[in-house]
């Protein structure tokens, strides 16, 4: 069963990072991405600062600090480089876009972890229905919620949370 949920949510990984991948430039995409915390959009708050989907990266990181581990790749929906850092429980990847990075993911790793309604890996799923009430897709593995140009979905093992992942929209 574990497996079949994490080949979910890369499938879902996957289809929200392809869903990028277009060259029609629209006045939508020329908008500035990252340059405040949306107020219509899922926030995370990580050691006291407000995460974003599509903020700029590097202010963020001054203000974290140094990440307990870093990585980059080239980017396969995007031109330049993905980059993924890890604070604790959390990690988080960002897309190039500009010569600058944006939030494109917040992934809660383990139960140490929860969302700003206290929602965490292990949770039930009548929980995330009582914090967050209907979600916007579901299935009977997942729930995904949207909210201005963000996304929040939780992956369910049974009834028990066993993924949390906000993600940008970025289209």
């Amino acid at each position: 069963m574990k497996k079949i949920i994490s080949i979910m949510l890369c499938i879902m990984l996957s289809v929200s990072m392809m869903t990028a991948c277009g060259s029609k430039e629209s006045d939508n995409d020329k908008k500035d991405v990252g340059s405040e915390t949306k107020q219509d959009a899922f926030t995370y708050d990580l050691k006291g600062v407000t995460v974003a989907m599509n903020e700029n990266m590097e202010p963020l990181v001054k203000k974290l600090g140094d990440a307990d581990n870093y990585f980059e790749s080239d980017s396969c929906a995007f031109q330049g480089k993905d980059k993924v850092y890890t604070y604790g429980s959390v990690k988080i990847t960002t897309y190039p876009k500009d010569n600058k990075d944006y939030v494109y993911t917040i992934e809660l790793l383990d139960d140490t972890v929860s969302t700003p309604e206290g929602i965490s890996i292990g949770s039930d799923k009548k929980a995330v229905e009582e914090k967050y009430g209907k979600a916007s897709d579901s299935t009977e593995t997942s729930y995904i919620y949207k909210k201005g140009d963000s996304q929040l979905s939780f992956i369910f093992d049974g009834d028990s949370v066993s993924s949390i992942v906000y993600n940008a929209i970025t289209e």
